[in-house]
């Protein structure tokens, strides 16, 4: 076995299923971007160290100051945003999520750093934004959350390619797991949290509101909303993507507790 395939087995979580990485780096990157943005540095440099050696030349040291000192500010300044533009383009290429076997290693901005095993996942949540401009949609700007049972939530976007199927196969890994003991619990009359909702077997609390199932007249996910309306004309409306696996709160509903 080689080296990379040893190391594969042997890591904690697994071997790999598959790798998510936020714009990696390629030859392109370097004739399109680094090469461009290192001659608008080194352009007006070698033009100022070029006036510089002929002013000394011919006229002294004081003239070769003067006349090279625009060109090397110029140079300077241009060199500032290449350096932040690369240190970007080199993060980016270092934010990946690998998904294995036993779970799924994240590498994000704000130094986040975790290998998280499938039991060490509390919940997931997808949101969609449609971005429109003069009521034409221009863009669906989608978002996953990760709950860890301990620890921040992980906030990934679709900067990440594949973020779609991402969040299908971590539903696909993780949805099977948590069902059958969530009916369990909710049949033995144990509330169960999902965000700021919690399901009941005599209702629904949001938040501080509670809401027996008597009174629900009508509960729906629509347009990546969670909306409830009340027998007493109340309604309640939440972003779905706020809801930690809100399909399996839907379907314990259908299931167990449909009002």
């Amino acid at each position: 076995m080689s080296k990379p395939a040893r190391a594969q087995a042997s890591h904690p979580l697994g071997p790999v299923i598959a790798i998510y990485r936020d714009r990696p780096l390629r030859w392109r990157d370097l004739f399109l971007l680094f090469i461009p943005a290192a001659l608008a540095v080194l352009i007006p440099l070698l033009y100022g160290l070029r006036r510089t050696l002929y002013a000394r030349a011919y006229y002294g040291p004081a003239p070769a100051q003067v006349w090279g000192r625009a060109w090397f500010e110029l140079a300077a300044l241009a060199l500032i945003p290449l350096l932040l533009l690369a240190l970007r383009r080199v993060r980016r290429a270092r934010r990946v999520v690998v998904l294995r076997k036993g779970g799924v290693q994240i590498r994000w901005h704000g130094g986040v750093r975790l290998d998280l095993h499938w039991e060490q996942i509390a919940g997931i949540a997808c949101d969609q934004e449609v971005r429109t401009f003069m009521g034409r949609a221009l863009h669906t700007h989608t978002r996953l959350t990760i709950f860890p049972q301990s620890g921040a939530q992980i906030r990934l976007d679709d900067r990440l390619p594949g973020l779609n199927e991402l969040t299908a196969r971590l539903k696909a890994r993780l949805y099977p797991r948590w069902l059958p003991a969530l009916r369990t619990a909710y049949r033995r009359g144990e509330a169960l949290p999902f965000g700021p909702l919690t399901l009941r077997p005599e209702g629904l609390r949001l938040r501080e509101v509670e809401i027996l199932w008597e009174a629900v007249a009508h509960l729906e996910v629509e347009d990546g909303h969670l909306k409830i309306s009340t027998t007493q004309g109340r309604k309640y409306k939440l972003p779905a993507g706020k809801i930690p696996n809100v399909e399996l709160f839907i379907q314990l509903l259908q299931e167990e507790a449909a009002p």
